[in-house]
């Protein structure tokens, strides 16, 4: 990047815009870890609507020509359904047909800045100005990216406050609109609890999580007459034969899990997320990059870190009570007696997230102007898009397409509770 670049200069606008947007797409990130590679700027549109890889659970697309307020259509391609045709039997009028659904995702702007101070701007040359608040900035976008895609996925923002959380929680009254598409319950075809319980309300201290749960779960998720189309990454070849979901848990559920489990089960659990990673290409793919990632029963096993879905005693969780075997989805709410973490099980399709044009002419735009008579330098990044979790009506039955939830009991491992748990 030009260091003769004037503040202001539309030329800074167009190389800090699409090198603060590839800096976001391939940054280390919970994002980027369940997204398919963006095509390159020049190429997005030359794409299907500018789609990435549909085996991944995020669907990115983009579509210079929309604008905030505009919605941009995915589009996802059916299995064929149909008998086959037999010996000399006539195929004509036997074809199976090539379907497809879509589902729109409204996309706004959204912006964050910052302000350089008037004592830096005169310590500091305009380049450097610059790179501090690329840093700054690329940093604040990427938290909203994962933070966004997080709380879409797991179709609550919980009651986890800290600085670093840049969505606020729910009863902020700009969360609608900073989350631009209604946050959607996890459907009731979707949503598992552990041990024995089977709502929100009744998770007792009993019900932390294990690798039964994950049996449990893997088995119901196999025989589902909507089963959750498994992820694959490119260059792994026993996706053929050996379906892979990924399961991100909290600090909490991963610290609980692992006291309830044998030392040998949690050796065999490293073992088998090693072989999955050695036969995926030697694990090239972030999804394997990690110390301990753990895989049981087809299922990848990975850390949140920092942010959770997290619900506090007394908590209210919306949930579907849409009928006894799902229907039309329909929310209530639970209030919960203990407190309560939320695992996310990912498959393919999971969530669609949009691009769209910014002032820039392209998905990202930065802008700077001098204020304070020249004092002082204010820098501001921008984004087109919006995200949404794919859901259809799947034979008569509204259901999360790629996304499936687990709540369990996560007790403050610093309190009195947590340690009776890791006692226990």
């Amino acid at each position: 990047m030009a260091t003769n670049i004037p503040v202001g200069s539309p030329l800074a606008r167009k190389v800090y815009s699409v090198g603060l947007f590839t800096r976001v797409q391939t940054a280390p990130g919970f994002m980027n870890l369940i997204a398919g590679d963006m095509p390159a700027e020049g190429n997005f549109a030359a794409k299907t609507k500018g789609q990435t890889s549909p085996d991944y659970p995020i669907v990115k697309a983009g579509d210079l020509s929309k604008g905030a307020g505009d919605a941009i259509s995915i589009d996802l391609f059916n299995i064929l359904q149909g008998k086959p045709t037999m010996g000399d039997r006539k195929i004509e009028g036997r074809m199976m047909p090539l379907t497809s659904s879509s589902m729109d995702v409204k996309i706004n702007q959204v912006r964050g800045g910052a302000d350089s101070g008037g004592r830096m701007t005169q310590q500091r040359t305009v380049h450097n100005l610059r790179n501090i608040s690329m840093a700054g900035l690329q940093a604040w976008m990427q938290r909203f990216e994962d933070q966004n895609t997080l709380v879409h996925l797991a179709g609550a923002r919980g009651t986890q406050s800290a600085t670093d959380w840049v969505v606020p929680l729910a009863s902020d009254n700009e969360f609608a609109d900073i989350m631009v598409n209604k946050v959607n319950a996890p459907t009731k075809n979707r949503v598992y609890y552990a041990n024995d319980a089977t709502a929100p309300d009744n998770i007792g201290t009993n019900d932390a999580l294990t690798l039964q749960d994950i049996d449990r779960i893997v088995s119901s998720l196999r025989e589902s007459s909507v089963p959750l189309a498994p992820i694959k990454i490119k260059g792994d070849d026993a996706s053929w034969n050996s379906p892979m979901w990924a399961m991100f848990v909290t600090e909490r559920q991963w610290l609980y899990l692992k006291s309830r489990t044998s030392q040998t089960q949690w050796n065999e659990a490293m073992k088998y997320a090693f072989e999955r990673k050695s036969a995926a290409g030697g694990g090239k793919h972030p999804l394997f990059d990690n110390f301990e990632t753990i895989m049981w029963n087809g299922m990848l096993i990975k850390r949140l870190n920092r942010y959770a879905i997290r619900f506090d005693t007394g908590a209210s969780v919306v949930t579907d009570t849409g009928g006894a075997d799902g229907g039309t989805y329909t929310e209530s709410a639970a209030t919960t007696a203990v407190p309560v973490d939320r695992a996310i099980i990912l498959g393919a399709q999971a969530l669609a997230k949009a691009y769209g044009k910014s002032r820039s002419d392209y998905f990202y735009d930065w802008s700077e102007e001098e204020v304070d008579h020249g004092n002082s330098v204010e820098t501001v990044a921008a984004a087109m898009g919006g995200s949404a979790k794919i859901r259809f009506r799947i034979d008569g039955v509204d259901t999360d397409h790629g996304v499936a939830v687990i709540d369990s009991y996560a007790p403050d491992p610093a309190s009195a509770a947590g340690r009776t748990l890791l006692a226990s």
